[in-house]
């Protein structure tokens, strides 16, 4: 009864339809452009807590380093979720398992290089007494933010196609 109240009952003989279930990671055409593009602001960022403290802006120092830190994260999570995984499905040969471990590798560091900085400065945040010193670690920071960015989207980037590809 319940059947013929919601919706159709199968004809007699015709077995209902179940819609296949689709497994892993689909392909994402536009993935690796937004993830680019996340870098670029994630650089912007730490361009923006450098300037707003030399101007001694430091209540928005504080805040775009906080905003650095959950964008951060966010862009993370993203590559763990949609990237990663996609590529360990369709990467094949005697690399693939070395390759992958270099990419949880690099995000790791990338995640290390920034964290501690961050948190840091978040905890005791910039003021004119330490500005220099933070003048200094975030040059460092955002070099070494810069350096592997460029990395990962040289090394790994280029290998998310589209799955006839592989």
């Amino acid at each position: 009864m319940l059947r013929t109240f919601f919706g159709k009952q199968p004809k007699e003989g015709e077995a209902p339809k179940i819609s296949k279930a689709q497994r892993g990671i689909s392909y994402d055409p536009g993935l690796v452009t937004a993830l680019t593009h996340q870098h670029r602001e994630l650089v912007m960022l730490l361009v923006k807590a450098s300037s707003a403290a030399e101007l001694g802006y430091y209540d928005e120092t504080e805040a775009t380093l906080g905003q650095f830190k959950t964008d951060l994260a966010r862009h993370l999570r993203r590559e763990s979720i949609e990237l990663m995984p996609y590529l360990a499905a369709h990467l094949r040969g005697e690399d693939a398992k070395e390759l992958l471990r270099e990419m949880h590798t690099n995000a790791s560091l990338i995640e290390r290089t920034v964290k501690s900085f961050v948190d840091h400065y978040l905890l005791y945040p910039v003021t004119t007494a330490n500005m220099q010193d933070f003048q200094m670690e975030i040059d460092g920071v955002s070099e070494e933010f810069s350096q592997e960015v460029e990395r990962e989207e040289a090394s790994f980037y280029t290998l998310y196609m589209a799955p006839e590809a592989y």
